[in-house]
């Protein structure tokens, strides 16, 4: 009896070793704690980047004299904070534990060359730095990936529009926007708004006007700020094409030379191109967002001060008839 407890204290000292063991180097997220980086790369090397989706649409970004543009349209300048974001993204992914490492789990994870959502390639002149492929999304803002030279799919914090595939993806917006504070008075048709004391009024009202305040920021705002969802081209020939104007609009600024944005509505409809004197590009906005500057008109900003009306007084009411008899004379008490 005494030797078959001896027997079970050893069996269970070796259980304990064992579990001890299994604990300290067993998979713990310490043990798999991600240090090694998934792409190794310098951001600062990087100068070309080429973003697709299978069966979709692709862009190229390229770093020209220490700027990112898409050579694509125009050689539109990309929106360089954009580019740094995903840059700096990319270059903080790090292995860690992999979801899977099979071929039959990328392709169902959707992280392989011939299907992907996305593939990012990195380049430094012809030198290929690394790439990614993006795939399915287990939950928001979490993403498969997997380096193109490996077998393990990870899960990351990435989204598949942190990387878009559309140049108009990365258009810088700002281009064309200026300070309304910088604005000394604004010009379209028969319109014109000038900056006093911090607002835009209108200018050339009669003392029989009055403004429709509520009309006015919706026309600075759409001039200050031009919204545009795409660039159809650059230089003389691509500028050619707006003459006629359909109208005009100038900005005169409180420092340099007025602006001048042309704009013509398309043939087919439903968009205007137009262009700045500032810039050599032709762009495209839709007549929605141009609404407010299409449809400016003094018409719509002023209306006619309401006339006084005059005081009534009660209406005066007429004296009561004596009532007379049929011989003439009055009814006594009458």
């Amino acid at each position: 009896m005494k030797r078959f407890t001896l027997v079970l204290t050893a069996l269970l000292a070796v259980q304990i070793v064992l579990a001890s063991v299994l604990l300290l180097s067993g998979p713990s997220d310490e043990a798999y704690r991600a240090e090694a980086p998934l792409l190794a790369f310098a951001t600062e090397k990087v100068d070309q980047i080429a973003i697709d989706e299978t069966g979709g649409a692709s862009v190229t970004l390229k770093k020209v004299d220490g700027k990112w543009i898409i050579p694509a349209m125009a050689e539109f300048p990309a929106d360089q904070q954009s580019v740094a974001n995903l840059l700096d993204k990319l270059a903080q992914l790090r292995k860690g534990w992999p979801v899977a490492t099979s071929s039959e789990a990328a392709e169902r994870f959707k992280v392989t060359e011939a299907n992907h959502v996305r593939q990012v390639a990195l380049k430094s002149g012809e030198e290929e730095l690394g790439t990614l492929l993006v795939g399915t999304s287990p939950t928001y803002r979490q993403a498969h990936i997997r380096a193109a030279d490996g077998n393990e799919v990870y899960s990351a914090t990435l989204a598949a529009h942190d990387a878009g595939a559309r140049g108009e993806d990365w258009m810088d917006r700002t281009l064309l926007n200026a300070a309304q504070d910088k604005i000394a008075s604004i010009a379209v048709g028969e319109v014109t708004l000038e900056r006093k004391d911090g607002k835009f009024a209108l200018a050339g009202l009669g003392p029989d006007e009055t403004v429709k305040h509520a009309e006015i920021p919706p026309i600075v705002s759409a001039i200050a700020s031009p919204s545009f969802d795409a660039v159809t081209g650059k230089g003389e020939a691509a500028l050619a094409k707006l003459d006629p104007a359909d109208f005009e609009v100038t900005v005169k600024r409180t420092e340099g030379e007025p602006i001048i944005y042309k704009y013509k509505k398309e043939a087919g409809g439903g968009a205007y191109l137009f262009a700045s004197s500032a810039q050599p590009y032709v762009f495209r906005v839709s007549e929605t967002a141009i609404k407010p500057i299409a449809e400016a008109s003094r018409a719509r900003l002023i209306e006619a001060k309401a006339e006084a009306k005059p005081e009534t007084k009660p209406e005066e009411q007429p004296a009561a008839e004596t009532p007379q008899l049929s011989d003439g004379t009055t009814q006594p008490g009458g």
